[in-house]
């Protein structure tokens, strides 16, 4: 099981943030209940895999480091627009699941030649997209921006971002944390 430093640390590592920014995006989650609170004592703390993806679109979606719950809270759940991504399983219904979903299944697939994920961050109002291919298929997963959005963000002029993390980043975090899965 991973713990919170190491998580930090290989969050830091896959996207290229600094490590310092990655432990304040990391702190903030977890003042704000969004990542689960180390033990103390003897036991070692463990992180799940939504602490990861919350992590991930905290580091990747913030543009500053004091935002970086507002920013989850904007993300995380946002609905897909169709069907789950995982029907099987139910899962990938919103886009805080789908990441954990991907960082779960990762060593799985993410390592695979013919295969490449594309996530895209929207903002300042809150939107995503995932692209998923595998050979010669390739499908298109989209969580518009919440009608009315749970969020403090107002009209800024025109500028627009976006943010984008690959399957790279996926595999490293989810290799991180596959001791969760057994």
């Amino acid at each position: 099981m991973a713990t919170p430093k190491e998580l930090v640390s290989k969050v830091s590592e896959a996207t290229g943030i600094p490590e310092n920014t990655v432990v304040q995006h990391d702190r903030n989650l977890m003042a704000t209940g969004l990542r689960t609170e180390g033990q103390r004592g003897r036991g070692k703390s463990s992180v799940t895999y939504q602490d990861a993806a919350n992590l991930l679109i905290a580091v990747t979606a913030s543009r500053n480091v004091k935002d970086s719950a507002l920013v989850v809270n904007a993300y995380a759940p946002l609905k897909l627009d169709g069907d789950y991504m995982w029907e099987e399983d139910k899962r990938g219904g919103t886009f805080g699941d789908a990441i954990a979903a991907m960082l779960e299944a990762s060593p799985d697939y993410v390592y695979d030649r013919e295969f490449y994920i594309n996530v895209l961050m929207y903002g300042p109002k809150p939107s995503a997209k995932i692209e998923i291919s595998i050979g010669d298929t390739e499908r298109h997963y989209n969580f518009p921006a919440a009608k009315t959005p749970p969020h403090p963000y107002k009209w800024e002029g025109d500028f627009e971002f976006t943010a984008k993390f690959t399957h790279t980043s996926i595999g490293m975090i989810g290799d991180l944390l596959k001791d969760l899965r057994r």
